[in-house]
């Protein structure tokens, strides 16, 4: 029986790094429709890298076909069908209950960078939207408060510390990442309260609903960028690297 619910757990958690970084792929931006048309205009004008750290990248290549037929015939008209059915204010509840159960990541990552006014804006914020917010469903801390939203992951810690990107890494559904960001990733998913309050498969399905509401919002303009780009894995390879370059020097 032990060894049987060691096995879910350890199951469970691979689901989870697969789902969890559905948003990964694309942005990480919140969720807000009224962009969508907006981002019509976008155009595929990310910086290249001659000295990028890509050594997988015949199977990167391929790793990347295979998220991007899953995104396109599964995962994005799941989304479509999300950002059309689910009013804005309910997905706006929806994100803001997300945000305040993972308060442990962002005050824990605060205290290894040594920041004690992010840890205390996380802590007022959950103790605030946990009760005046119901359960984190209304975010009151930064309406009333002006204590707005401080996240921060495992990866900038590293970042933080001197610790470059490693190399360039397509994960399967999770997209385009790195060495530090996959680390990031399991570091960060013990530090989240959910795995530990559910069991599985419970716990895998709340978290594949957070990963999945995150990436609705940016569903469509992974289409559109990929329409606009001549080569979409170069494209969304050096807008990774972009992001992850863009305050640091390597």
């Amino acid at each position: 029986m032990v060894a049987s619910r060691q096995l879910a757990s350890v199951a469970g958690m691979v689901l989870l790094l697969l789902a969890s970084a559905l948003s990964t792929g694309c942005a990480t931006r919140d969720a807000k429709p009224q962009d969508t048309e907006r981002e019509m205009d976008i155009e595929p004008t990310v910086v290249g890298y001659d000295d990028y750290r890509d050594p997988l990248i015949h199977l990167n290549r391929a790793v990347f076909r295979l998220n991007d037929v899953t995104y396109r015939y599964a995962l994005i008209p799941l989304s479509e069908a999300y950002n059309w059915g689910v009013p804005d204010p309910v997905k706006s509840s929806i994100g803001n209950f997300f945000y305040n159960i993972k308060m442990p990541i962002y005050f824990v990552n605060h205290l290894f960078q040594l920041q004690p006014e992010g840890m205390g804006r996380n802590l007022l914020r959950f103790v605030i939207n946990s009760t005046v917010g119901l359960a984190g469903l209304f975010d009151p801390a930064a309406a009333w408060f002006e204590l707005e939203r401080a996240p921060t992951t495992f990866g900038d810690t590293l970042e933080g510390y001197g610790v470059g990107y490693g190399i360039y890494i397509v994960l399967p559904l999770l997209g385009p990442s790195d060495a530090r960001a996959g680390t990031s990733l399991v570091v960060d998913y013990f530090l989240n309260p959910v795995p530990y309050l559910l069991d599985q498969p419970e716990s895998t399905a709340v978290m594949a609903v957070d990963s999945g509401q995150r990436f609705a919002s940016e569903a469509p303009r992974y289409l559109i960028l990929r329409e606009k780009s001549e080569d979409p894995y170069l494209f969304f390879r050096n807008l990774h690297l972009q992001g992850q370059l863009r305050n640091a020097e390597y």
